[in-house]
């Protein structure tokens, strides 16, 4: 095993955690997987602190009896995850892409047109907000993180740098009127204020307007073995039956859902004040797709959990397989899930001696916990790359092909072991 001890146990049948429910309210949420007490995933650390200066917090994933949420029971306070962010969205260029085309498709389903307001929650650099320029709607972001807000201000994308929620949501409106359309894309499961956020977005929306939001899908979380989705930025994790239970609270009902190829598979809901549209069949189709699959039973999250205990089994033989054959493994990019698949399952320098990457508030700095270094994705390589961010892999098969081809391997752990090599370029 590594010299980095692994924190994760799957508890027994039964063991109930000692929360309130972040949806419901209820106290009837069973523990599912202990990942053992983890520094904040984003918080890089200098490689020259001593070994446990980073601040640990409990990671533990409970599934809730009464509504279904599955969640984590520790929260660490916004203004410490939030207010200074490494991660930008523009950096790949799968995002931009997606976004373009997911922006297209809204304006043409709900008629936005020149001078109606789109507002985005979590907007990071703009680089949604970006992508509405050809309607001519007005844009607004609001990010928390000022070091990324300041980015797409400079970048001329018009962004509040505050918290969203209720409040923040009656200034909006004070001062831009109602919005046409609001869109949160890789943030609803990371808000801490979470029925004030969307009692805001209530408030804020058009007699007409639309809430587009993307979330990882717990379902393909579970059906691809994803546990590296967990960290603690993410509090929630969304089955639509666990959306719609915490948005009706609010008034607000979905009335179209599907499932988008973006961060390893998301849930795309459209929502809005309930009874203002119709509710379309694609509702219907993925309620009765989630009881088939058992996403609302606890079941389903225990046999999660032992899959996750087997995917570390075979990734750390294979990652010691390398090490025993001389070969270096490097990690390719630093995300923040690949904190928690590294601390979780014990893989420390001794398997994975550096990772690179290509966002420069990285480089220089480590992978808390773990402490792996992280340096400039640029001259040498190793015989394998780690994929940490695995749900890019597509992108990045095509832009190393050329290592790919000269004998290099690109190993992802998720949804299932395997190293991609010749046969791959």
């Amino acid at each position: 095993m590594s010299e980095v001890k692994s924190r994760m146990v799957v508890p027994p049948p039964g063991v109930m955690l000692d929360m309130t429910c972040r949806c419901c309210g209820g106290h009837r949420v069973e523990l599912v997987i202990d990942l053992g007490d983890q520094p904040h995933c984003n918080r890089l650390v200098r490689p020259d602190l001593a070994p446990g200066v980073e601040p640990h917090y409990p990671l533990r994933v409970g599934f809730c009896r009464d509504c279904s949420m599955v969640q984590i029971d520790h929260t660490i306070p916004k203004e410490s995850m939030f207010t200074d962010y490494p991660y930008v969205s523009g950096t790949t260029k799968t995002l931009p892409a997606h976004f373009l085309a997911t922006s297209q498709r809204i304006a043409a389903a709900y008629g936005v047109k020149a001078g109606d307001l789109v507002v985005d929650i979590g907007s990071n650099d703009g680089t949604w907000l970006k992508q509405w320029a050809f309607s001519g709607a007005r844009v607004l972001g609001v990010e928390a993180a000022g070091n990324v807000a300041k980015l797409a201000q400079e970048a001329g994308v018009p962004t509040w740098h505050r918290f969203f929620n209720a409040e923040c949501c009656a200034d909006i409106r004070k001062e831009h009127g109602p919005a046409k359309v609001i869109t949160a894309a890789g943030v609803f499961f990371h808000l801490e204020e979470l029925h004030s956020v969307v009692e805001g977005i209530a408030s804020l929306l058009s007699d007409d307007g639309v809430f587009v939001v993307q979330a990882i899908y717990l379902g393909g979380m579970v059906e691809n073995t994803a546990f590296d989705q967990v960290y603690h930025e993410h509090l929630c994790y969304y089955t639509l039956k666990s959306l719609s239970a915490l948005l009706e609270q609010h008034g607000l009902e979905v009335f179209e859902a599907s499932l988008v190829d973006i961060h390893g598979g998301s849930i795309e809901a459209h929502v809005t004040r309930k009874g203002v549209r119709p509710v379309g069949d694609s509702v219907r189709a993925m309620q009765a797709e989630e009881v088939r699959k058992g996403f609302g039973e606890i079941e389903t999250y225990r046999q999660f959990a032992d899959n996750v205990l087997d995917l570390r089994k075979r990734l750390v033989a294979l990652l010691e397989g390398y090490k025993n054959s001389g070969k270096s493994v490097w990690a390719y990019g630093a995300p923040a899930k690949g904190a928690t698949l590294l601390n979780s399952f014990g893989i420390g320098p001794d398997l994975v001696q550096k990772a690179v990457e290509k966002n420069p508030m990285k480089v220089g700095l480590a992978i808390p916990g773990v402490r792996i270094p992280i340096e400039a994705e640029e001259g040498a390589r190793p015989d394998a790359y780690l994929v940490l961010a695995w749900n890019f892999i597509s992108e990045f098969l095509v832009k190393e092909r050329e290592y790919l081809a000269g004998g290099g391997e690109l190993v992802v752990p998720i949804p299932k072991v395997h190293a991609y090599g010749k046969e791959s370029a």
